[in-house]
């Protein structure tokens, strides 16, 4: 796409997704049906089988998607209150938020294939940090928040730390000052998820996804994942690559990475933390989780946290750094304009679950803008 010219291909593409959208929630349950065999191996497959959905499913997701401006809008009214009386409203408020947020997780959870919601298992618990003596339970996951999220827990267990923002993000990600629950025995695991405070934190999944793929492989210290992946992706999905960088595999373009994330045969059936679905993290289908924050009304939902969690006294979130920089929702369109409109649709298929679970719009697709 040159110059802001679509091809034929192209204009037939976003043709028939505006024509789909009016079928949204049909094209969610066709979605999670391709996501358990395919990672959608053509739109046009998808829009043949919408009209088989059932009516359902469709009230599901035109739900959700009336709830996504209300929720932006009560978490910006949230912040904007003062006094006794204002901070009345701003818990009632946060209280009704939560509740549409774990109402639209359970519509979701309800309509979802059992294979897509496995039981549990104790070696899929190692996201919940446990916190006995404050009786909290959090999910961490990764690009959301983690780091900030992690050194409150820490302080928690150490009251001898001045500040969270002390730690060191090193520090914070070292397994040995966080126990996860798939420590503990079936009998403590339940007593802990049927007992404590528990809350997780998402964002939109794409938006997630690109500050994954900056962090870990446009940065020359993520050695680490150039070395484990970015070798493979540049070997696996460039044509004619420099000797240089197959041995370096630190200049993974983008549309490399997404070729990477939508061949299962590339990445296995599992997938790294920092790009793996929230389902399958934090088990929100399984886990009743008493607060989900969202990474776009952080400051609203960082408080509610920490006076629900009874810790507001005793700890305080990180302040964010000080420098101006491009926000990744500012990045993403330009990104996504990388790769093309099919797939754009694929990357979305593939995290359906995640956007739906969790209330997000659809992105925008390149042209649409």
């Amino acid at each position: 796409m040159q110059g802001g010219v679509l091809s034929h291909a192209s204009r037939q593409v976003f043709a028939t997704m505006r024509a789909s959208r009016i079928f949204l929630g049909a094209t969610v349950v066709v979605s999670v049906v391709f996501l358990t065999v395919t990672y959608l191996e053509g739109w046009f497959r998808v829009s043949s089988a919408v009209t088989r959905a059932p009516a359902r499913t469709r009230f599901l997701f035109s739900a959700g998607l009336d709830r996504r401006t209300a929720d932006r809008a009560q978490g910006t009214q949230a912040g904007t209150s003062a006094g006794s009386a204002g901070r009345r409203v701003q818990e009632d408020n946060a209280e009704k938020i939560q509740r549409d947020r774990k109402t639209a997780l359970e519509r979701v959870c309800n309509v979802s294939l059992p294979e897509l919601v496995p039981p549990l298992s104790t070696r899929q618990l190692g996201h919940l940090i446990v916190d006995d003596e404050h009786k909290m339970l959090y999910c961490f996951v990764p690009k959301v928040a983690c780091t900030n999220w992690k050194r409150v827990m820490i302080k928690l267990r150490h009251p001898d730390i001045d500040k969270p923002q002390d730690i060191s993000p090193r520090d914070a990600h070292e397994t040995y000052f966080l126990p996860t629950l798939k420590r503990y025995s079936p009998e403590a695991i339940q007593y802990r998820l049927d007992n404590y405070f528990k809350f997780m934190f998402v964002r939109d999944p794409l938006e997630r996804l690109l500050s994954a793929y900056i962090n870990k492989f446009t940065m020359p210290y993520n050695l680490k994942f150039h070395r484990l992946y970015g070798t493979k992706i540049i070997s696996r999905f460039r044509e004619n690559p420099s000797n240089d960088s197959v041995q370096r595999g630190d200049d993974v373009m983008f549309k490399e990475f997404v070729q990477y994330l939508l061949d299962p045969q590339a990445h296995g059936p599992q997938l790294n933390e920092h790009w793996d679905h929230y389902f399958n993290l934090c088990h929100p289908c399984r886990i009743h989780y008493d607060v989900i924050g969202k990474y776009e009304t952080l400051d609203q939902d960082v408080n509610y946290v920490l006076q629900r969690a009874g810790v507001a006294n005793i700890v305080q979130f990180p302040p964010k750094p000080k420098k101006a920089q491009t926000s990744t929702s500012q990045l993403l369109d330009e990104y996504l304009d990388e790769i093309g409109p099919k797939e754009v649709l694929r990357l979305h298929n593939m995290y359906i679950l995640d956007y739906l679970m969790f209330n997000y719009s659809l992105p925008n697709f390149p042209g649409e803008r």
